[in-house]
Parts: C-alpha cells; structure tokens; sequence
C-alpha cells in the first residue's frame, strides 16, 4: 500500500511530535532590567494569536493583556514588497490599539503607562504572498503551491513595538519595528493524499500559508533555514531585543541609533 509519502510502507500515519510542556519546578521571571522597568507597565499584545501569547509568556510577560486589533488587514499587496506589506499590518495593528487605549485612559480608564507589541506573519511562495486560508479547498491550494514551488518559500514576522516617550515630545511615543525571515524547503514527496488528511485535522486553518509547523505541519518540512519561533509567529529573540530597545533606550532619551535591519519611526 502506498503511504502518504506515494512510496511503498505502512498506510499508519506517523504520529505528531508531542506538545510543549513547561518545565517542572519554581519558574522565576529573567532578572533583566526589561522586566524590571515594565514591572509597573500594562505590556499589551495587538494580536489575538494564541501561539503569539504563548511565545510572550514564554519569554517572560506573563501578566501580559490582550487587546486584538481591528484592523482590516486590506493592504495593496501589489503596491509594495512582501516586506513593507507585513511591516505595514503589523505597524497598523500596533498603532490602532494603542490609540484605542489612549482613548479609554482619557475617558477615566487605567492611566498606567502601557507598551504595545504587534506582530503579523504572511508566507511567500512562488511570488505569491500567502496568508490565512479562507477555506479547506484554498488551504489546499497553499499547500501544493509551498510544495511545488522550485524555490524555498519564505516566512516573514513583522514585530512592532510602542511605547511612550519620558519627554513631551510629539507623538508622544515612540515607534520600532524588526522584520524576520525564515525560508523553508516542503518534502516534494508528500502526497496530495497527505496534504487532504493533514486539512481534514483542523490544523492549520489560522496560520499563514495553510500550516502549522509546531503541530502536524513540521511532517512537511525538508529543511530550514532561520529562526523557527519566527515560523510559530514571533522571532522570540528578536522580539525581546526590540522591546529593550523601545523602552529602555528610545523612550527614555528619544535619541536611539539605528539598528540594522530595524527601522524606526
């Protein structure tokens, strides 16, 4: 019988590699001025992905809030690069909530200091940028097209990151944003058979590109290249760097220098 791979085995599936579980014992927080300094700070996350949480937790920020955005996502992708278009949703994520809070503080809401963490995740394959699938026949698509295509597909993570300003200086706050990019090699052998048994779990339906890679998804995969937290939905080290530089260098003297591969706004 052929398996899922189209060669001669056994027809059994394999099995998928087993969750994430924390590690016994008394967990302490990083003893890292970051933290310190947000001790007081509302750390608001833009996004409603629950594997984006899961990665800030992880990291640390465990009284972290979350505040989805209600941006429409509508960008012109031909008007632009795939990496101006995922750096541009997520800035719009960011700076939306963060607006949405300023208006509740001004109306008597909670008037701590708050720092915003967006971030928003497309694939590109094929010259084609790949977000959610809208349905189980265009997942499908997605996943023959990451398949077919002759080159690796890449996955781009914009982070964005706010926070207010120590001097009255306008906006008032002050804005960075990192983009990170991981390119991936499918297995050319799996199947279709395979690719309609992995969209008949479930899985996959929220992530870019149609899989997930901390799940069943990773059965796809051949090789890679970059970070793989940043497939998951947030370059872990990446995102603590950028959230350091805000608050603890840009927004307390207004005068950062430019990282590469980092702009400011």
């Amino acid at each position: 019988m052929l398996s899922f791979f189209g060669s001669a085995g056994s027809s059994k599936q394999p099995s998928p590699p087993p969750k994430y579980s924390k590690v016994p014992g008394n967990e302490r927080i990083l003893d890292l001025p970051i933290f310190k300094r947000l001790s007081d700070t509302r750390v608001v996350l833009a996004s409603s992905s629950p594997r984006r949480l899961e990665l800030m937790k992880q990291i640390g920020f465990e009284d972290i809030e979350v505040v989805p955005s209600d941006f429409e996502e509508d960008l012109d992708k031909s008007s632009m690069s795939p990496f101006e278009y995922v750096r541009l949703t997520a800035t719009e994520k960011a700076q939306r909530v963060y607006q949405k809070i300023l208006e509740e503080q001004a109306q008597g809401g909670d008037e701590r200091d708050v720092v915003v963490i967006a971030g928003d995740t497309i694939v590109l394959a094929a010259q084609t940028v790949l977000e959610k699938p809208t349905s189980s026949a265009h997942q499908l698509e997605m996943l023959k097209l990451i398949r077919d295509s002759p080159l690796p597909h890449s996955v781009f993570t914009a982070v964005v990151c706010i926070a207010p300003t120590e001097v009255p200086v306008q906006p008032g706050y002050v804005m960075n944003t990192h983009v990170e990019q991981t390119d991936i090699v499918f297995d050319k052998e799996v199947s279709d058979e395979f690719l309609e048994a992995y969209i008949y779990t479930g899985e996959g339906r929220d992530a870019a590109g149609g899989y997930s890679i901390q799940g069943r998804g990773s059965l796809f995969i051949e090789r890679m290249d970059g970070d793989y937290f940043n497939v998951v939905g947030l370059p872990l080290r990446a995102t603590l760097k950028l959230i350091e530089k805000t608050v603890l260098e840009d927004a307390m003297y207004h005068e950062p220098e430019s990282d590469e591969g980092d702009e400011k706004e």
